[in-house]
């Protein structure tokens, strides 16, 4: 593993033994040069055989093991301890494909106003059913600001670049102070302090694979009790991320869509427990109309279903049962 790299790569793990060897071997097989590569991998408190599985790895990685605090904090130390110019994020379950680092690189080297590069991914659920993402083609291989391209994102509903697709100057992210509370939502608020802060290249073809199985947040649609924990841990993982965006110089739309993701977020709850109060669509409205300034506010009305998420929860299933 190089002592002077050009490219870093973090991967955050907590119990994917089954899936972070063929991330590391991503990187360790891909055409970029292997003397300018670090790849640190954070273990959030795993309790499954992943120590076992990079312990094969020996110098090739740098590894550190912390009790379970959480994948921000995992990121944070991966951010501290990394050396390279660029720091790429992998979730441990996803990997690169070849060309993944030498073409994101060349972007960095051309545009120095870049502090984002990303791409689509490839959306894997099985063996037979991948498809690439949906990015909109008006915003692929342009140099984009940061702050237009965000504004965007939030109008449209949308977002793209985090995840394994995440790569950002090292310089940026050593800049910021990430929450530990921001949680599962990491991608989310890397994405937003890092465009706030320059220009954005998202490469057209796709250079990763993103796995949606039962075990990541993507792909576990199963409903207990284990939902409800999760549904609540993510509700105050977008609380931080809401409070982080308050207290800092994002555009105030940013913020004001933040909010109201946030106060939906919560209704979405109510709802999956079927006691959705009156009090909270009232606030939710009431909020629609005071402060809705800097967005075009129906077409935000309509893009965030703040219609349906005022409905009465018998009419809502029953509008959802014709719909189906």
């Amino acid at each position: 593993m190089s002592k002077n790299p050009l490219a870093s790569i973090i991967i955050p793990t907590y119990n994917y033994a089954g899936y972070i060897k063929e991330a590391i071997d991503s990187v360790l097989n891909s055409n970029f040069p292997q003397d300018e590569v670090e790849i640190i991998v954070i273990d959030d408190g795993s309790t499954d055989n992943t120590g076992e599985v990079l312990s094969n790895y020996h110098d090739k990685i740098k590894y550190t093991y912390q009790t379970n605090q959480g994948k921000a904090k995992a990121t944070q130390i991966g951010i501290d301890q990394s050396l390279g110019k660029y720091i790429f994020n992998l979730d441990a379950d996803d990997y690169f494909l070849p060309d993944k680092l030498q073409k994101v690189v060349n972007i960095f080297e051309l545009y120095s106003e870049v502090v984002h590069v990303a791409h689509p991914a490839i959306c894997w659920h099985s063996e037979d059913q991948q498809r690439p993402e949906a990015i909109p083609e008006n915003i692929l291989n342009q140099n984009i600001s940061g702050k237009e391209l965000l504004s965007y994102f939030y109008k449209e509903k949308i977002l793209f670049g985090g995840g394994s697709t995440f790569s950002a100057k090292a310089s940026t992210l050593k800049s910021l102070n990430i929450p530990q509370s921001v949680d599962m939502y990491i991608d989310e608020y890397l994405l937003l302090f890092t465009l706030n802060q320059g220009n954005s290249f998202f490469i057209r073809e796709p250079l990763s694979i993103w796995r949606i199985h039962k075990k990541n947040f993507s792909g576990n649609n199963k409903k207990s009790e284990q939902d409800n924990h999760k549904a609540i841990r993510m509700l105050s993982n977008m609380q931080a991320v809401l409070d982080s965006t308050l207290n800092s110089d994002l555009p105030e739309e940013i913020k004001e869509i933040h909010r109201l993701r946030t106060k939906i977020a919560q209704i979405v709850y109510e709802e999956s427990l079927n006691k959705k109060s009156f009090s909270s669509v009232i606030d939710l409205w009431a909020y629609v109309i005071n402060n809705l300034n800097h967005v075009p506010k129906w077409e935000t009305i309509k893009k965030y279903g703040v219609i349906n998420r005022s409905l009465p929860i018998p009419l809502l299933k029953l509008l959802k049962n014709v719909l189906r």
